[in-house]
């Protein structure tokens, strides 16, 4: 009876300590609005503040110098009925905003949906090695290659052949066409080189964004 009583105190102790984490958890997050959904990863709030999603891209819808990347729309359209019009709750990262001055996020919903995973497990974004946010970057990568396996969104399509081999470079995770200036520099240490882009995408590499190696042409 005893032992029974002290089983019944540890549980009833480790669920008021979970239940505090996801309080504290949530104390953590902030509530905005989305006012205006730009792109597959970028928002608008209701204070006219730009939201990039924190550790993913999503292809490129087109704009005046750039024609559009393949998936960008149907990203764009998942991202309006993920968010658009409605609260969402923001985790910040170590890095709050990036170099356009937009804020960076971890993004959720009011039920708990994690708004960058549902991107990436259907296709309509990559993961993005971005130190210093990598809180996420581990889980993500789990959903991306998923999504690979499936060939689902972008990953079933054949966007992923325009040269005979990608430099990687295994400090930054990105990775370049053979002609790309950056990838000629990566050092030997630091250099991988994958002969299927998909691949690259599959060890958690992302494009370059000077070569534009995807999508592939």
């Amino acid at each position: 009876m005893l032992f029974s009583k002290r089983v019944f105190a540890l549980i009833l102790l480790l669920f008021l300590f979970f239940l505090g984490s996801c309080h504290t958890e949530a104390k953590k997050r902030e509530a905005h609005f989305v006012r205006w959904v730009i792109d597959g990863d970028t928002v608008v709030l209701e204070n006219g503040q730009k939201l990039r999603y924190a550790g993913i891209n999503a292809p490129e819808i087109r704009h005046e110098d750039q024609p559009a990347e393949p998936f960008g729309y149907e990203a764009l359209k998942f991202n309006i009925r993920l968010v658009k019009h409605k609260k969402v709750f923001l985790e910040w990262p170590k890095q709050r905003r990036d170099r356009y001055g937009r804020w960076l996020a971890y993004v959720f919903l009011r039920d708990g949906t994690f708004v960058q995973a549902e991107l990436v497990k259907r296709g309509l974004a990559f993961v993005c090695y971005m130190p210093p946010n990598l809180k996420y970057y581990d889980f993500l990568l789990k959903l991306e290659r998923k999504a690979l396996r499936r060939g689902v969104g972008l990953w079933g399509g054949s966007y992923f052949c325009g040269e005979p081999y990608y430099i990687g470079d295994k400090r930054s995770r990105r990775f370049h066409r053979p002609g790309c200036r950056y990838g000629r520099d990566v050092s030997r240490a630091n250099r991988i080189i994958f002969h299927d882009m998909k691949k690259a995408f599959y060890e958690g590499y992302c494009p370059c964004r000077r070569c534009r190696p995807w999508p592939g042409k």
